[in-house]
């Protein structure tokens, strides 16, 4: 799992259940940062968050990590954080496309 998501930039906002939600990419851990992030990967992320299953009560996707295998779990994932309308942090998920 990634490091705790310190600062993060939004995407976009789509609505999702129903609902406006937050796509929004992490900018700085707290062991790195990040000052830009391709276009093609934010697309990539909105189409896979577009499709996902999200907690219920999530009001936000933060990308915390971009497209890649890990020990865990071989497949290609985004980590994603999930978080509530305060902030709070949900779940951290692994979503594939």
């Amino acid at each position: 799992m990634p490091n705790n998501v310190v600062n993060s930039t939004l995407i976009k906002q789509i609505t999702k259940n129903g609902k406006n939600f937050a796509l929004k990419y992490a900018t700085q851990t707290e062991t790195w940062t990040r000052t830009n992030l391709a276009q093609s990967v934010k697309d990539d992320f909105s189409k896979v968050i577009e499709k996902a299953d999200v907690p219920a009560n999530a009001a936000s996707a933060t990308l915390a990590e971009k497209e890649h295998p890990s020990q865990n779990d071989s497949k290609d994932h985004f980590t994603t954080v999930f978080e509530d309308n305060e902030g709070n942090h949900i779940t951290t998920k692994h979503l594939y496309k």
